[in-house]
């Protein structure tokens, strides 16, 4: 569990420690272009699938009467149902700025926002948690749908947040910075303020930094997927 990591100290040292070896992967792999392989029990239940899997920010589980596993948006999507915003799909770079303006056009008359992402751009992540907390939507993610890498940030914005039974949320090493074929210590330097901002924003939400260990410990070709007592104890739900 990582127990140095219940103080903000703890959890800086945690990064530190973590960074050389994570900038050192990303000059030796590009990221976005890794091949994954699927695996059974990708998207299952933390009660019904191994703890760490494959990551494929490709996919999303399938529902009833689809395959079992479809396509997930290359960039988010918003959608206004009733008094819920529903949120879709991989977050790219520019995701931010488009949600800010689709809430100008929209105006949703809304108090939650559910999600199904499987991450993307962290610094879009960070901005739009940011602008749910603004507004005092809450967050969830239903059955059935999942909220890795990036994604979580998203869900830490919500005033209130919850996970249904069947929702899967994970987390890993973070992927920073333009171009991974840089000298280590420039990547290395990308990493440090990647890391400062995420360590920032999640002490604003009120989520425990311990959160990050589960993060560090999971390299980016992997996903950790996390159980209620953890997202509980982390203070990632309410």
């Amino acid at each position: 569990m990582m127990r140095g990591l219940s103080t903000p100290h703890g959890a800086m040292k945690a990064v530190l420690v973590a960074q050389m070896v994570i900038g050192g992967a990303l000059v030796a792999i590009d990221l976005r272009g890794t091949p994954q392989a699927a695996a059974p029990g990708l998207f299952a239940p933390p009660a019904e699938g191994p703890s760490v899997r494959p990551y494929r920010p490709d996919l999303r589980p399938g529902g009833p009467g689809t395959p079992a596993m479809r396509p997930m948006p290359e960039q988010l999507l918003f959608e206004a149902e009733g008094e819920t915003i529903r949120i879709t799909g991989q977050i790219a770079r520019g995701d931010a700025d488009r949600f800010v303006a689709w809430l100008d056009k929209t105006r949703p008359d809304t108090a939650t926002v559910t999600l199904d992402s499987s991450g993307g751009s962290v610094s879009d992540a960070l901005a739009i948690g940011r602008t749910i907390r603004a507004a005092g939507y809450a967050t969830t993610i239903a059955g059935g749908a999942v909220c890795m890498s990036a994604c979580p940030y998203l869900f830490a914005g919500g005033t209130e947040r919850t996970v249904a039974e069947g929702g899967v949320v994970g987390v890993h090493q973070s992927y920073f910075g333009e171009n991974t074929l840089l000298p280590a210590f420039m990547a290395v330097k990308d990493v440090q303020r990647g890391q400062a901002a995420v360590l920032d924003y999640l002490t604003e939400m009120g989520v425990d930094l311990r959160l990050m260990g589960q993060a560090l410990k999971t390299p980016p070709e992997e996903i950790n997927i996390l159980t209620p007592e953890q997202m509980t104890d982390f203070k990632l739900t309410t």
